[in-house]
């Protein structure tokens, strides 16, 4: 099932599937998370520019620093569409992560100045919040960022930063007050990733793509970079994950990948009268149904101000624990020549094999194990 849409919702929809239909390039399929060809990021950037260029990054943003009010579930759409296509969106971490920290956080001559970039495609993100030993867990953050008059100085090293070389700034939080609580211990910083210091080494992950460990010796950046209040940047990255009133759509590309599988299926004499088979897909199907179930709770949450302890901490859990399933399955529907990329016994190019390697990047966010954390801790007020 669908949730019921207006007129409106339903046109805006078509608009951006006419949209997609002129603009997506052939051969555009791109996970931003793992494809880095430099042939594919070209046309990404292309594709992000014009994308930004209608003037749907920050959707529900105000108007004021460039953004349209839409209300969220009009984004949600927006989102699902993409997903559902396979769009070779970039910056997400400037999209969603920076900007609403930014929103909710930062001053307003950061909002003037930082958010209009993001939604013209000026400035691209990476993100530096994951740490060696530290993991999804911020409280064991050791990046450190001292005052030196009216600079900060930042000293330590990021993990599994995406997009690394290809961006432009990077999204640090840093402790700047190593004695205090958590809640008043972490800033967050803006810092340029050609600023002295700022060193880079790409690795290859289990996913096929690259992934940073960034590390920052004694990098100093002006006053301006640290975004909003010193000593807040623990809220803020709380309140910036929830702050666009959306959730990541997985569930719509799951939902495009199920189409295609069931029409493989039906390409294949007998295949659908597997019960095993049957029995698979309409787990699929349920997978995909559970998630937008969910994300439209969330939506309807936040249109209605109606705030939970939890933040959407089950449909993440769910999001998160739920991609290595549907893989999983999906493989096992195809069979083994689901690892094969060419040639005529190759189902979907070969495509599923990478999708059940790349579904366990589950970290982005904090993991489903920190999820499950937040939801007892603050769900169901249970110690730690």
């Amino acid at each position: 099932m669908r949730p019921e849409l207006t007129p409106e919702l339903e046109a805006w929809r078509a608009e951006v599937r006419e949209f997609l239909d002129a603009e997506l390039p052939e051969g555009h399929a791109f996970n931003p998370e793992f494809d880095d060809a430099p042939e594919q990021w070209a046309i990404a950037v292309e594709f992000s520019k014009k994308f930004a260029a209608k003037g749907w990054i920050g959707l529900t943003w105000p108007k004021v620093y460039g953004g349209k009010e839409l209300p969220p579930v009009a984004n949600q759409i927006l989102l699902e569409e993409l997903y559902a296509a396979d769009a070779p969106l970039i910056n997400s971490v400037g999209i969603f992560l920076a900007a609403g920290t930014i929103l909710v956080g930062g001053t307003e001559e950061q909002k003037k100045s930082l958010l209009p970039d993001i939604a013209n495609m000026r400035t691209l993100w990476a993100e530096g919040l994951t740490e060696p030993g530290a993991g999804s867990d911020l409280g064991a953050l050791r990046t450190k960022a001292v005052r030196e008059g009216d600079d900060w100085v930042i000293t330590g090293e990021k993990a599994f930063t995406s997009w690394g070389p290809m961006s432009d700034v990077l999204y640090v939080a840093a402790r700047t007050s190593p004695g205090a609580e958590l809640r008043d211990a972490v800033s967050i910083f803006v810092v340029d990733l050609k600023s002295p210091g700022v060193t880079l080494h790409p690795m290859r992950n289990y996913g096929g793509g690259v992934q940073s460990s960034t590390f920052l010796d004694h990098v100093r950046v002006p006053g301006s970079a640290l975004i909003g209040e010193e000593g807040k940047g623990w809220q803020y990255i709380m309140r910036a994950f929830y702050a666009s009133g959306t959730v990541e759509p997985i569930y719509a590309m799951q939902e495009a990948r199920l189409r295609d599988l069931v029409k493989h299926c039906r390409n294949i004499p007998g295949k659908l009268d597997d019960p095993h088979v049957r029995a698979d897909l309409a787990e699929l199907a349920g997978i995909v149904q559970t998630q937008r179930l969910l994300a439209y709770e969330i939506i309807g949450d936040n249109a209605h101000g109606r705030q939970t302890a939890w933040g959407g901490g089950v449909q993440q859990v769910a999001a998160k624990e739920y991609e290595p399933l549907f893989a999983q399955i999906y493989d096992r529907v195809l069979g083994p020549s689901s690892q094969l990329r060419s040639g005529k016994y190759s189902p979907l190019n070969g495509k599923p094999e990478a999708w059940y390697r790349q579904s366990f990047a589950n970290h982005a966010g904090g993991t489903s194990q920190l999820k499950r954390m937040v939801l007892a801790t603050r769900g169901l007020g249970l110690p730690r």
